[in-house]
């Protein structure tokens, strides 16, 4: 999948997302309305906080897939990484405030049962907040992007929300109306978890971090399989977003002219680029063989009078071989 579709693919998931949320928000707030209820309100104000995350989400894959220009020679890919650090901000917020309104209401003693409706609200958000995690994460894992897996989340930390909502009203029927702010404070507890590892992630890839060492090892398998590649002397590997922006250093026989060398690197850079779908750039270093073993076949100067095995400057310099 090319950059351009891969990014069309992510913001068509984001224009669902926010469909979602505006829905949410207006079912929300007229139930809050109609039922005279501050909790429903306050959730459709969520939903409405919801929506602006869901934007940060399409106007970052928008400006990522921006194409270079003369202030960004790279292009603009790490908006994506950006824009998902904003968003797990956004969910470590909602952590935070989840926390200290559940430890309010514990301090203050007086519990009050959440209403029918809000049962019913909740049940409704559930399912929908829920259905659209399981959508966004998967399309997320796919593009292999981290931005979609911070607003998959985002959806999943509402549904946990109201999971806990939907928890007090149960607890309250049950005699046990403090199972409300208790539930409250674990889910606050695993939305903050999710949020900072997202948070984490996105640093990771402002940062330049390397791909796994498998992916680096595969990196250096495919380059071998090129045609002249006698061997891989270095492998750089960054991550931009999902992408990955490689520099390597090849060695090829001594003897080859700069457009032989030059056609080897090609070839090596070829391979990458069709073999591994993640992979964004490829820069190649053709560098001469200087332990080439003797079974390789090159050809003998009777003027430099070197040894293949062993090639000296003179003989790698040297233009006596036809």
């Amino acid at each position: 999948m090319t950059l351009s579709a891969r990014n069309q693919s992510a913001k068509n998931v984001a224009v669902l997302s926010m469909l979602s949320n505006i829905a949410l928000t207006i079912i929300r707030a007229t139930v809050g309305i109609v039922a005279g209820s501050t909790a429903i309100l306050a959730d459709a104000a969520n939903s409405a906080s919801d929506i602006f995350a869901t934007a940060i989400v399409y106007v970052g894959f928008r400006l990522a897939g921006s194409p270079p220009d003369k202030t960004h020679h790279y292009g603009h890919a790490k908006l994506e990484s950006v824009a998902a650090k904003i968003v797990a901000l956004m969910i470590i917020a909602t952590a935070i405030t989840l926390a200290i309104n559940s430890l309010l209401i514990l301090k203050r003693g007086h519990i009050e049962a959440p209403s029918s409706l809000a049962l019913w609200a909740a049940v409704l958000s559930i399912v929908v907040k829920e259905s659209i995690y399981r959508y966004v994460r998967a399309v997320g894992l796919r593009l292999k992007s981290t931005l979609l897996q911070a607003d998959a989340w985002h959806h999943r930390s509402d549904a946990i929300t109201s999971s806990a909502v939907l928890c007090g009203v149960v607890g309250a029927r049950l005699g046990y109306p403090v199972l409300d702010p208790l539930a409250g404070l674990a889910v606050s507890l695993l939305i903050g978890h999710t949020g900072v590892k997202i948070y984490a992630q996105s640093i990771r890839e402002l940062i330049d971090e390397a791909p796994s060492e498998a992916v680096v090892q595969e990196i250096t398998r495919v380059a071998e399989t090129a045609e002249g590649v006698l061997s891989v002397t270095e492998v750089k590997a960054r991550l931009v977003a999902s992408r990955i922006l490689i520099d390597i250093k090849i060695c090829v026989n001594p003897l080859l002219t700069v457009a032989e060398g030059h056609h080897i690197g090609s070839l090596a850079k070829g391979a990458l680029l069709k073999q591994m779908p993640q992979v964004e750039s490829v820069l190649v270093h053709v560098n001469p063989c200087h332990h080439m073993r003797a079974k390789d076949e090159v050809p003998t100067c009777a003027t430099c009078q070197f040894h293949p095995s062993e090639p000296s400057e003179e003989a790698i310099l040297c233009n006596h071989s036809s």
